[in-house]
């Protein structure tokens, strides 16, 4: 093929992509970035050149260049004589291993003939270009040009004049590039554009080299505007350059021994490496979280901190077939994972979450224990990294004063406010307090001691750690929205893709997304149909809060359909939700309002048993005939009271989230103390003595566990459900199960539906941590 000549130049930039390396044996550390080209750019072809390739096409197309090829001291001088004969011949864009394309790059190329970058001007400081007095230097990491572009004829000829330098930066590589532009003089098709540092070098040598990139928020600033990033690994000069992301040489740290004290720690790896104990406790029945155990078990497996164990907690008996927690351990491949269950006849889910935690440290075998929970993300570091910081402080424990936080679910990803998240913690086992017995929040207690106790080092390093906002977590979405809102740094859409695809380098980003995605409230959730049923009687004065918590809800209100039964109603209920269904059909899917009385007005209180009987068989039969009036092709059915004065935004998200046929959340007064007595577990058989008028009324508590005594769980399976806000699937009310209006095996009511549920195999579920607001009556 015949070169052009710089006179009749013509067409776009070639869409195809030139990059080489030694052999076809490309190092792994280059693979994604490698990758990244050909994934970003789909319209473009792409040829990769090994030296063999390189030697032959300079000897088949140059044959008159070989002595000066073969006479290169440096085989990097090679190559760079080679990319310029490749774009002469040739055309495209050629790009060193080391670069990562970020986006397309066509934007580059519209447009211009020939495409060269400049370096960060911070460049222009270091001590060979200030010697040679260039303010500026232009790269030849990557280049885009048309075939024949005559500025290569003028740069081969600088470069065969030049052949002797004894520095290649100055025989073929940046120095010699900048010095043939300055002195080239094409114009109009001819010319050479020249980009500015922030378009394909953003970061300079020591932002990589120091491990300034391993921060999230300067990786994320500082590659906004960029097209590619050039991570200046220096294979020909550096050893054990392209292994990867350097970690930092120094880190921010505070270090507390009675008076903190501010220092920037260095972190050279330790020679002496105790062994640690790694902590993870987790429940008997995980509700769906096996998937998410497996990736927190994986993380340990990665770890680069050679002498470690992981020692699981669970409280539960292993299941007959296939138990999760056991798959997941051999999964993992890891030797040194220990399984300790809690010892048979203890009832799964009795024991406090720091209770359980005390039992993982008496297990512990190293000097150091290091809690390692079992949903979260771990960077293979971390361990390594904790360890080094916390030798070099000569402390006694080790915390990370921020870390991510990510949802999933809602492309959100956030770096923490600055604290001491206990979660992180890595600890001298002497030093080590015990954990009270809380069901949550037992950790915070821990480091105060240790605060008051022992020499205590906070580190900034938030990338070793990802806390995973999922749906199943111990705390509500308000209190992860309150710490996206303290957040240092907040990250959404694009750009929380963005800095998610650089931490997926380390972290099983999308799989982890994957097996999350049933967990979550997610916007699937979200659309599922939900249809929401209250009878109402005497409700004018509960009606207008009724409503401002409706229109709260975080659910698609085109997705939601409202029916409403009055009945027997002395304050004009049924006239004050007629004048508002004109707005209601407005804002919901479909309002249905039914009217039915019974002549039913007691006197003295409603929770008097003489009057039980008779009071839920009405209640029951109210449901009914509203659920047969009302019920079209919805999903879900939420049985919602009317006089609620308090629930969270996501009350209905959180319970589509359990994945269960039958959910409740935990309804309390407004001072604290449990309403729904309805909702429970049983301790064992029913005292018959108890049977009133044919249905169980026991003494409050007698025989039964209510949802505050579960406190801290995440969901636990019931006897006897209320209906405050009961979400059914529709599906079985399609089936029959209804709200018994007789006594059904002693029970009647909504407690009569979880006993139907039960001889149809459904078990019906309660969430204690998930909280809601009755009022006083």
């Amino acid at each position: 093929m015949q070169i052009l000549s710089g006179s009749l130049l013509q067409g776009p930039i070639p869409r195809l992509i030139h990059q080489t390396w030694k052999t076809g044996d490309i190092p792994s550390g280059f693979q994604t970035l490698q990758r990244s080209w050909i994934a970003r750019n789909p319209g473009f072809s792409y040829r990769f050149w090994t030296d063999g390739d390189i030697e032959r096409f300079v000897a088949e197309e140059h044959p008159a260049l070989l002595p000066v090829f073969r006479g290169y001291a440096d085989p990097i001088a090679r190559i760079d004589l080679a990319r310029y004969l490749i774009l002469r011949r040739f055309g495209g864009v050629y790009a060193d291993l080391d670069f990562e394309c970020l986006q397309p790059i066509d934007g580059l190329l519209e447009g211009r003939s020939l495409v060269v970058g400049l370096e960060p001007e911070e460049h222009g400081g270091l001590a060979k270009a200030v010697e040679r007095g260039l303010s500026r230097i232009l790269c030849p990491s990557f280049l885009a040009s048309v075939p024949g572009h005559p500025f290569w004829d003028h740069l081969l000829d600088r470069l065969v004049e030049a052949r002797h330098c004894a520095d290649v930066l100055d025989a073929t590589g940046p120095f010699l590039l900048t010095r043939a532009h300055a002195e080239y003089e094409g114009t109009n098709g001819a010319a050479v554009t020249v980009l500015p540092p922030e378009l394909l070098y953003p970061v300079t040598k020591e932002d990589c080299w120091s491990g300034r990139l391993f921060d999230p928020v300067f990786w994320e600033r500082v590659t906004r505007r960029a097209y590619a990033v050039h991570y200046w690994e220096g294979t020909w000069f550096r050893d054990g350059a392209g292994r990867g992301a350097a970690l930092p040489r120094q880190i921010a740290a505070v270090v507390t021994d009675g008076r903190p004290e501010e220092a920037r720690v260095p972190v050279a790896k330790a020679q002496d490496l105790p062994l640690i104990s790694c902590l993870m406790v987790t429940r008997g029945q995980m509700a769906g979280r096996a998937g998410l155990l497996e990736f927190a078990i994986d993380g340990f497996a990665r770890q680069t901190y050679p002498n470690r164990e992981l020692v699981i907690v669970c409280d539960g008996p292993a299941l007959p077939q296939d138990d999760p927690l056991e798959r997941a351990v051999r999964a993992a491949g890891c030797p040194n994972v220990r399984l300790v269950r809690v010892e048979p006849g203890d009832q799964p889910g009795v024991r406090t979450l720091g209770e359980l935690r005390n039992i993982a440290v008496d297990h512990a075998a190293g000097l150091y224990v290091c809690q390692w929970d079992d949903d979260d993300l771990y960077d293979p570091s971390r361990l390594e990294m904790q360890q080094r910081v916390l030798a070099a402080a000569g402390a006694q424990a080790c915390l990370l004063g921020r870390w991510m936080i990510w949802w999933p679910a809602e492309d959100r990803l956030a770096v923490s406010c600055e604290r001491d998240w206990e979660g992180s913690l890595l600890c001298e086992r002497a030093s080590m307090p015990r954990y009270p017995a809380l069901r949550r929040g037992e950790d915070t207690p821990v480091v105060e001691q240790l605060r008051r106790s022992a020499r205590v080092v906070r580190m900034d390093m938030p990338r070793l750690y990802t806390y995973v906002v999922h749906g199943g977590n111990t705390f509500t979405t308000r209190h992860f929205e309150e710490h996206w809102q303290a957040a240092t740094a907040r990250f959404s859409g694009e750009r929380c893709r963005a800095v998610l695809e650089e931490m997926a380098k380390r972290l099983p980003v999308e799989p982890y997304r994957r097996v999350a995605a049933p967990v979550p409230a997610t916007a699937a959730a979200r659309q599922e149909t939900v249809l929401v049923l209250t009878p109402v009687k005497d409700a004018v004065p509960h009606l207008p809060r009724y409503l401002e918590l409706l229109g709260r809800l975080d659910h698609d209100p085109s997705r939601l359909s409202l029916g409403f039964l009055e009945g027997d109603s002395r304050d004009g209920t049924h006239g004050w939700l007629a004048d508002r269904l004109p707005d209601l059909r407005q804002r919901y899917s479909r309002v249905t309002l039914l009217r039915h009385d019974y002549g039913f007005h007691p006197g003295g209180p409603r929770w008097a048993p003489e009057i039980q009987r008779r009071r839920r068989e009405l209640l029951a039969r109210s449901r009914n005939r509203l659920l047969s009036g009302a019920l079209e092709d919805e999903d879900w059915v939420l049985w919602l009271d009317a006089d609620l004065v308090d629930y969270p935004p996501e009350l209905l998200a959180r319970l589509l989230a359990a994945g269960r046929d039958i959910v409740v959340p935990r309804c309390v007064l407004p001072d604290g103390r449990t309403f729904d007595l309805n909702s429970f577990r049983l301790t064992g058989e029913e005292d018959p003595r108890h049977l009133v008028d044919g249905i169980f009324q026991p003494p409050r508590g007698s025989g039964r566990r209510y949802l505050d005594s579960f406190a801290g769980e995440d969901i636990v399976p019931l006897d006897g459900v209320g209906g405050t806000a009961l979400l059914v699937r529709a599906d079985l009310h399609r089936e029959g199960l209804c709200f018994p209006p007789y006594s059904h095996r002693g029970y009647i009511e909504t407690e009569g539906l979880a006993m139907m549920a039960k001889d149809m195999g459904v078990t019906a579920w309660g969430l204690p941590d998930l909280r809601i607001v009755h009022a006083e009556h």
